[in-house]
This record gives structure tokens, sequence and C-alpha cells, in this order.
């Protein structure tokens, strides 16, 4: 497995329903990039700040590690999990 660090903001399609935020598709390096599921969601603090993190697959199976800031509401790819 290759592991890719990324750490690029994207734009980010996702649903916020019954106060659970799911990501659908973003946008990374000129690629559109769909969702297949959701593998995990957590949250952490940044200072005052909370951080909402989520593992999701693509359609493609490649893993991918995202992450939202509450503090300016920017999305972030922090790293990829690819099949070798």
């Amino acid at each position: 497995m290759l592991v890719e660090r990324i750490d690029e903001p994207v734009k980010v399609r996702a649903d916020f329903q019954g106060g659970t935020i799911t990501p659908c598709r973003f946008r990374l390096r000129q690629q559109d990039v769909r969702v297949a599921r959701v593998n995990a969601r957590w949250e952490d603090r940044q200072g005052k700040d909370k951080v909402y993190f989520f593992s999701v697959t693509s359609t493609t199976g490649d893993t991918y590690e995202l992450h939202l800031g509450s503090r300016n509401m920017i999305w972030y790819v922090d790293r990829v999990f690819m099949e070798g």
C-alpha cells in the first residue's frame, strides 16, 4: 500500500443532515473524486476550535483522510492510501 501525504485544501460537496456530516465528493488536483463510503468519523480540538475528520473510500478504491475545520470551514485532504 502506498501512502501519499497531501495536506491541500479542497472543495467538497457534503450533506449536513441530522447533525451528521457526510462528504460525497471532492475536487483534488483537477480531478473529481466520488466517495463510495465513509469508513470512520471522529472529532478533535485545535485550541478552542473543533475539527471533524473523515476516512473515506473513493469509487476507485483509494482511501482518503479529510478534515473540516469549524473555525474557517475549509476542507483539507490530509493523505491518500493507494493500493500498490
